[in-house]
């Protein structure tokens, strides 16, 4: 797998950004789960657990009868899973194998981060039931860099930045836009997308952690040429200001059946 972003990031700090980015969007991803059908006795696999929110809410629908899998290169942050219906799995996707397969899996800003997607996307339809679901969540970063309500030159600078940092990484900054046709080419046929623009004033769950990712990444987006450590201060400060609008990203969300 690709090497990922913020595999430096302190135990700590890498803990609060992910807490940060559950309390950002997990509405919006229970919101789509529901979409699913998952219920009591339901078998599930979480892809990137992160700091486990999505585990949590999984294992409180299926119940002690069902059974939800956690999967994450990194589980710190899934110690406290120690018991049915959780199973944590440390190591990438494409090397876990299960007993049996499930009924909904989910993932959110996964594949953005690793090159073989497509080996991913197989993986994934590999571990679903027949007529298994599954829930993709995946950002498209090029929004960002086209469709800032003002031209405040610094902040467009990050946003070039940010997509340059992937894509010299041999990443795609804008993943997901392509997503509901790569799912359907690994074999998982969306029924419903939906893209939101994440389009929101300083100070706001999305702003905060982009303003975090800016000071964690800082080295990273210098080192592309395309903005400085005067443009990402500019940017923090903007992010924390209630007064200043911006469009930080766009996540484009697909619910597909295994075909």
């Amino acid at each position: 797998m690709t090497r990922y972003i913020f595999e430096d990031n302190r135990v700590d700090r890498e803990w609060n950004r992910l807490r940060m980015i559950e309390r950002a969007v997990d509405a919006e991803s229970i919101a789509l789960l529901e979409r699913t059908g998952i219920a009591p006795g339901c078998s599930c696999l979480e892809a990137g657990a992160g700091a486990g929110s999505i585990v949590e809410w999984m294992a409180s629908r299926v119940g002690l009868n069902g059974l939800v899998v956690a999967v994450d290169k990194k589980t710190a942050y899934l110690e406290r899973f120690g018991e049915n219906p959780v199973r944590v799995i440390e190591g990438n996707l494409a090397d876990v194998t299960l007993d049996r397969p499930v009924d909904v899996a989910h993932g959110r800003y996964v594949l953005i981060h690793n090159a073989n997607d497509a080996e991913l996307l197989r993986k994934l339809r590999s571990l679903l039931k027949p007529a298994g679901m599954v829930v993709l969540e995946e950002p498209d970063f090029t929004s960002a860099h086209a469709l800032q309500p003002d031209r405040d030159e610094a902040v467009h600078r990050v946003n070039g930045a940010i997509c340059k940092m992937f894509a010299d990484a041999g990443l795609d900054p804008g993943y997901g836009l392509t997503l509901p046709k790569n799912m359907r080419n690994a074999g998982l046929e969306p029924v419903h997308v939906e893209s939101r623009l994440h389009l929101c004033g300083g100070g706001t769950p999305i702003a905060e952690v982009m303003a975090e990712s800016a000071l964690v990444l800082r080295d990273s987006y210098t080192k592309t040429g395309l903005a400085t450590d005067r443009d990402i201060d500019h940017y923090v400060a903007r992010a924390r200001d209630p007064n200043y609008w911006s469009v930080y990203y766009t996540t484009v969300s697909v619910v597909a059946r295994a075909t």
